[in-house]
């Protein structure tokens, strides 16, 4: 094989290159594209948290509750805080001094883990 014929061949191999290269991104771009138009990456909006919420795993006479408005928290009919603030995936308000933070733990919001005051990990399923 001659030089020119080798140039030739490595110009070939770069054009394949290139094409594989915008073909790969234009099939990444798609998927991406319908991902986003599916909701897949969608944000829970803090609406879908209203209710009334239950801790699960312990006995019904230690069991702790709450409630969730668009006018604030609100434990055993009192409101306990008119302020809350939602990320799409973290809930967190201020009572009494301490901060409680809670993690959604499903992609439908069925399900609140609390964090934040660590006394034990309590799970919350909505009623």
């Amino acid at each position: 094989m001659n030089q020119a014929q080798e140039k030739e061949l490595r110009k070939r191999k770069i054009r394949l290159m290139l094409l594989i290269g915008f073909v790969a991104m234009g099939l990444v771009a798609s998927i991406l594209v319908a991902m986003f138009r599916t909701g897949v990456f969608a944000q829970m909006p803090a609406s879908q948290l209203y209710g009334r919420w239950v801790e699960q795993g312990v006995p019904s006479y230690a069991r702790d509750s709450f409630t969730i408005s668009a006018g604030g928290i609100y434990t055993h009919g009192r409101l306990i805080s008119t302020k809350f603030d939602f990320d799409g995936s973290q809930l967190s308000y201020n009572h009494g001094g301490a901060t409680y933070v809670y993690m959604v733990e499903d992609n439908d919001g069925a399900k609140l883990l609390r964090i934040q005051p660590t006394h034990y990990k309590s799970s919350f399923s909505k009623q």
